[in-house]
Protein backbone atom coordinates (compact mmCIF):
# COMPACT_ATOMS: atom_id res chain seq x y z
CA UNK A 1 0.00 0.00 0.00
CA UNK A 2 1.10 3.04 -0.83
CA UNK A 3 2.10 6.11 1.06
CA UNK A 4 -1.06 8.29 -0.53
CA UNK A 5 -3.56 4.84 -0.50
CA UNK A 6 -2.95 4.78 3.26
CA UNK A 7 -3.61 8.75 3.79
CA UNK A 8 -7.00 8.28 2.12
CA UNK A 9 -8.13 5.88 3.82
CA UNK A 10 -7.76 7.55 7.20
CA UNK A 11 -9.19 10.18 6.04
CA UNK A 12 -12.57 8.09 4.91
CA UNK A 13 -12.42 6.22 8.68
CA UNK A 14 -12.11 9.90 9.98
CA UNK A 15 -15.31 11.35 8.07
CA UNK A 16 -17.28 7.99 8.88
CA UNK A 17 -16.56 8.24 12.21
CA UNK A 18 -17.86 11.47 12.18
CA UNK A 19 -20.90 11.35 10.39
CA UNK A 20 -21.66 8.12 13.31
CA UNK A 21 -21.18 10.95 16.08
CA UNK A 22 -23.84 13.51 14.71
CA UNK A 23 -26.44 10.62 14.46
CA UNK A 24 -25.57 9.27 17.77
CA UNK A 25 -26.18 13.22 19.40
CA UNK A 26 -29.29 12.79 22.31
CA UNK A 27 -32.80 13.43 21.10
CA UNK A 28 -33.31 16.34 23.73
CA UNK A 29 -30.44 18.31 22.12
CA UNK A 30 -31.54 17.95 18.40
CA UNK A 31 -35.48 19.11 20.07
CA UNK A 32 -34.19 22.06 21.70
CA UNK A 33 -33.67 23.71 17.91
CA UNK A 34 -37.64 25.21 17.10
CA UNK A 35 -38.93 25.18 13.78
CA UNK A 36 -40.16 27.87 11.86
CA UNK A 37 -43.82 26.63 12.89
CA UNK A 38 -43.21 26.44 16.55
CA UNK A 39 -41.83 30.05 16.19
CA UNK A 40 -45.24 31.16 14.55
CA UNK A 41 -47.04 29.26 16.69
CA UNK A 42 -45.26 30.53 20.01
CA UNK A 43 -45.38 34.34 18.81
CA UNK A 44 -49.57 34.16 18.30
CA UNK A 45 -50.01 32.32 21.88
CA UNK A 46 -48.11 35.48 23.45
CA UNK A 47 -50.26 38.09 21.40
CA UNK A 48 -53.60 35.83 22.08
CA UNK A 49 -52.24 36.03 26.20
CA UNK A 50 -51.58 40.20 25.91
CA UNK A 51 -55.20 40.73 24.48
CA UNK A 52 -56.80 38.73 27.08
CA UNK A 53 -56.86 41.49 29.85
CA UNK A 54 -57.55 44.16 27.51
CA UNK A 55 -60.75 42.30 26.63
CA UNK A 56 -61.35 42.20 30.15
CA UNK A 57 -61.11 45.92 30.96
CA UNK A 58 -63.37 46.59 28.24
CA UNK A 59 -66.19 44.04 29.68
CA UNK A 60 -65.69 46.17 33.10
CA UNK A 61 -65.63 49.83 31.21
CA UNK A 62 -69.27 48.59 29.85
CA UNK A 63 -70.65 47.45 33.02
CA UNK A 64 -69.70 50.66 34.42
CA UNK A 65 -71.08 52.28 31.67
CA UNK A 66 -74.60 50.69 31.35
CA UNK A 67 -74.65 51.40 35.46
CA UNK A 68 -74.19 54.87 34.85
CA UNK A 69 -76.87 55.25 32.48
CA UNK A 70 -78.99 53.40 34.36
CA UNK A 71 -78.41 56.19 37.14
CA UNK A 72 -78.80 59.31 34.55
CA UNK A 73 -82.01 57.48 33.75
CA UNK A 74 -83.33 56.96 36.90
CA UNK A 75 -82.67 60.95 38.14
CA UNK A 76 -83.73 62.14 34.77
CA UNK A 77 -87.60 60.60 35.60
CA UNK A 78 -87.19 62.05 39.62
CA UNK A 79 -86.53 65.33 38.13
CA UNK A 80 -89.14 65.17 34.84
CA UNK A 81 -91.31 64.52 38.46
CA UNK A 82 -90.39 67.17 39.90
CA UNK A 83 -90.83 69.63 37.51
CA UNK A 84 -94.11 68.49 36.84
CA UNK A 85 -95.19 69.09 39.97
CA UNK A 86 -93.42 72.79 40.19
CA UNK A 87 -95.43 73.69 37.11
CA UNK A 88 -98.33 72.32 38.87
CA UNK A 89 -97.69 74.54 41.92
CA UNK A 90 -97.52 77.75 39.82
CA UNK A 91 -100.63 76.96 37.96
CA UNK A 92 -102.49 77.29 41.13
CA UNK A 93 -100.58 80.14 42.30
CA UNK A 94 -101.69 82.02 39.13
CA UNK A 95 -104.79 80.97 39.37
CA UNK A 96 -105.04 82.39 43.11
CA UNK A 97 -103.41 85.77 41.72
CA UNK A 98 -106.09 85.95 39.27
CA UNK A 99 -108.75 85.36 41.99
CA UNK A 100 -107.30 88.27 43.99
CA UNK A 101 -107.12 90.48 41.31
CA UNK A 102 -110.75 89.82 40.47
CA UNK A 103 -111.81 90.64 43.91
CA UNK A 104 -109.80 93.82 44.17
CA UNK A 105 -111.16 95.24 41.24
CA UNK A 106 -114.51 94.33 42.99
CA UNK A 107 -113.82 96.08 46.26
CA UNK A 108 -113.05 99.04 44.35
CA UNK A 109 -115.91 99.30 42.89
CA UNK A 110 -117.01 99.24 46.18
CA UNK A 111 -115.09 101.51 47.37
CA UNK A 112 -116.08 104.23 44.89
CA UNK A 113 -119.73 103.54 45.11
CA UNK A 114 -118.98 104.27 48.76
CA UNK A 115 -117.33 107.37 48.05
CA UNK A 116 -119.47 108.47 45.63
CA UNK A 117 -122.28 108.42 48.78
CA UNK A 118 -120.27 109.87 51.30
CA UNK A 119 -120.08 113.26 48.66
CA UNK A 120 -123.62 112.79 48.57
CA UNK A 121 -124.06 113.22 51.78
CA UNK A 122 -122.12 115.84 52.76
CA UNK A 123 -123.39 117.99 50.29
CA UNK A 124 -127.01 117.37 51.53
CA UNK A 125 -128.40 120.01 53.74
CA UNK A 126 -128.37 117.58 56.83
CA UNK A 127 -124.48 115.36 57.78
CA UNK A 128 -127.04 112.75 59.78
CA UNK A 129 -127.30 109.38 57.94
CA UNK A 130 -130.63 110.20 55.52
CA UNK A 131 -133.83 108.07 55.98
CA UNK A 132 -134.79 106.93 52.67
CA UNK A 133 -138.15 106.16 52.33
CA UNK A 134 -140.73 104.68 50.04
CA UNK A 135 -141.15 104.63 46.02
CA UNK A 136 -138.60 104.71 43.42
CA UNK A 137 -135.69 106.56 44.71
CA UNK A 138 -135.67 103.80 47.58
CA UNK A 139 -135.93 101.06 45.02
CA UNK A 140 -133.23 102.30 43.08
CA UNK A 141 -130.62 103.40 45.88
CA UNK A 142 -130.96 99.58 47.05
CA UNK A 143 -131.05 97.89 43.71
CA UNK A 144 -127.36 100.08 43.15
CA UNK A 145 -125.61 99.14 46.32
CA UNK A 146 -126.90 95.33 46.22
CA UNK A 147 -124.48 95.17 42.73
CA UNK A 148 -121.82 96.58 44.29
CA UNK A 149 -122.11 94.03 47.21
CA UNK A 150 -122.74 91.12 45.55
CA UNK A 151 -119.70 91.71 42.84
CA UNK A 152 -117.91 92.35 46.24
CA UNK A 153 -119.15 89.09 48.02
CA UNK A 154 -118.42 86.77 45.04
CA UNK A 155 -121.18 84.80 45.41
CA UNK A 156 -125.08 84.96 46.22
CA UNK A 157 -126.70 86.27 49.45
CA UNK A 158 -129.49 86.31 51.41
CA UNK A 159 -131.45 89.11 52.08
CA UNK A 160 -130.82 89.14 56.01
CA UNK A 161 -126.80 89.46 54.94
CA UNK A 162 -127.66 91.83 52.17
CA UNK A 163 -129.56 94.10 54.36
CA UNK A 164 -126.88 94.46 57.06
CA UNK A 165 -124.48 95.37 54.50
CA UNK A 166 -127.32 98.33 53.26
CA UNK A 167 -126.96 99.53 56.53
CA UNK A 168 -123.24 99.14 56.83
CA UNK A 169 -123.21 101.62 53.66
CA UNK A 170 -126.10 104.05 54.94
CA UNK A 171 -129.00 102.92 53.27
CA UNK A 172 -131.78 102.08 55.96
CA UNK A 173 -134.71 100.39 55.17
CA UNK A 174 -137.78 101.04 57.11
CA UNK A 175 -140.68 98.99 57.68
CA UNK A 176 -141.24 96.12 60.46
CA UNK A 177 -139.27 93.97 58.25
CA UNK A 178 -136.90 95.50 56.22
CA UNK A 179 -134.98 92.20 55.09
CA UNK A 180 -138.55 90.85 53.78
CA UNK A 181 -138.88 94.60 51.83
CA UNK A 182 -135.85 94.38 50.43
CA UNK A 183 -136.00 90.73 49.31
CA UNK A 184 -139.12 91.80 47.50
CA UNK A 185 -137.42 95.02 46.12
CA UNK A 186 -134.68 92.20 44.38
CA UNK A 187 -137.44 89.37 43.61
CA UNK A 188 -139.51 92.13 41.56
CA UNK A 189 -136.34 93.74 39.81
CA UNK A 190 -135.39 92.43 36.54
CA UNK A 191 -131.93 92.30 37.08
CA UNK A 192 -131.85 89.87 39.89
CA UNK A 193 -132.09 86.28 40.30
CA UNK A 194 -132.36 84.09 43.02
CA UNK A 195 -130.28 81.21 43.02
CA UNK A 196 -129.23 78.54 45.74
CA UNK A 197 -129.27 80.32 48.86
CA UNK A 198 -129.28 84.04 47.84
CA UNK A 199 -130.07 86.65 45.32
CA UNK A 200 -127.52 87.59 42.15
CA UNK A 201 -126.80 89.15 39.00
CA UNK A 202 -129.07 88.28 36.37
CA UNK A 203 -126.73 86.57 33.39
CA UNK A 204 -123.55 86.92 35.71
CA UNK A 205 -121.57 83.83 35.93
CA UNK A 206 -121.01 82.84 39.76
CA UNK A 207 -117.24 83.11 40.50
CA UNK A 208 -117.01 80.11 42.83
CA UNK A 209 -113.18 80.90 43.58
CA UNK A 210 -113.89 84.06 44.83
CA UNK A 211 -113.98 83.47 48.71
CA UNK A 212 -115.64 86.60 50.26
CA UNK A 213 -113.39 88.24 52.78
CA UNK A 214 -116.03 89.17 55.13
CA UNK A 215 -119.11 87.21 56.04
CA UNK A 216 -122.00 89.71 56.28
CA UNK A 217 -124.55 88.97 59.61
CA UNK A 218 -127.86 90.89 60.63
CA UNK A 219 -126.86 92.86 64.04
CA UNK A 220 -128.58 91.20 66.88
CA UNK A 221 -132.44 92.64 67.80
CA UNK A 222 -132.44 93.84 71.21
CA UNK A 223 -135.48 92.07 73.21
Amino acid sequence: MTKNARKDRLHLQGKKHSLKKDSELPRSKQDTIPTETEIENSFFQQKDSASEPLRLDLSAWAGELKRKIAASQKQTAALRTQAASLRTRANVLIDMAQQTDAETEALRGLLQQVETTEVSIKAGPSASTPQVSGGRNLSSRVRAHVKVILKAAGRPLGRTEILAQLNEDGVTVPGRNPAQRVGKMLWEADEFEYKGKGYWLVGEPIPEHLVPTKRYRAPNRKK
